[in-house]
C-alpha cells in the first residue's frame, strides 16, 4: 500500500511541477485584472470511512462470525484530484483515489467531479461537489460515487481543503492540500 501511496505523491507532483511550467507561459500575456482567478487546481488529500471501507467492514464482519482470518485492509484511501474553473461558480475535473480496503487487495477508482464554488477568489470558499465514475480492481469495476454537500477551502494559492459534510469514495471525514496556477 506503501508503494502506491507513494506513488499517487510523486505523479501529483510531477504534474503540479509540470503545470506550473505551463502557465508560467500562458500568464505572461494575462491582464492584471485576471491574475488573481487560477482556473487549474492539483491536490493530493486522504479521507477515512469512505464507501470501500464500509464494505471491507461488513465482510471482515461477516467472515469473523464463521471463524475466519480477519481480512480488512487499511482504513482510508488516497486521493489525487484536478480541477479546471470554467468560471467562478463552476469546476469540473477528475479525481484519482486508491483504496485497500481488504488484504491483499487494492481498488483504483477515476470519478469525473463536478464543483459549485461560491467565493472562487476569495481566502474563504465554501463549495458543493458531486464526483461519479468507477471503481475497479483484479476482480472487476463497479460504479461508485462521492457528495460533498458542504467543504471549505482555505488559501487562494495552497490551498486547505476540507470536505466538512460528505459521503462516497472519498470518505466522511476529507482533507487536502492543493495547488492553484
Amino acid at each position: 500500500m506503501h508503494k502506491g501511496i507513494l506513488t499517487a505523491i510523486l505523479f501529483a507532483l510531477g504534474i503540479t511541477s509540470q503545470a506550473n511550467a505551463w502557465g508560467a507561459e500562458d500568464n505572461t500575456n494575462t491582464p492584471s485584472n485576471e491574475s488573481s482567478f487560477k482556473r487549474h487546481t492539483i491536490s493530493v488529500g486522504y479521507g477515512i470511512l469512505t464507501l470501500s471501507d464500509f464494505v471491507g467492514l461488513i465482510g471482515s464482519a461477516i467472515i469473523s462470525i464463521f471463524g475466519e482470518d480477519d481480512s480488512f485492509g487499511t482504513l482510508g484511501a488516497v486521493s489525487v484530484d484536478y480541477g479546471y474553473k470554467v468560471n467562478e461558480v463552476f469546476e469540473t475535473g477528475l479525481v484519482f483515489n486508491y483504496a485497500m480496503p481488504l488484504k491483499n487487495e487494492q481498488l483504483y477508482t477515476i470519478m469525473p467531479r463536478a464543483k459549485l464554488n461560491f467565493n472562487a477568489t476569495g481566502f474563504f470558499n465554501p463549495f458543493m461537489e458531486l464526483d461519479g465514475g468507477v471503481a475497479f480492481n483484479e476482480n472487476g469495476a463497479a460504479p461508485i460515487f462521492h457528495a460533498t454537500l458542504l467543504g471549505l477551502e482555505m488559501g487562494r494559492d495552497t490551498p486547505i481543503i476540507l470536505n466538512l459534510l460528505s459521503f462516497g469514495q472519498r470518505g466522511i471525514f476529507y482533507a487536502s492540500l492543493g495547488f492553484k496556477f
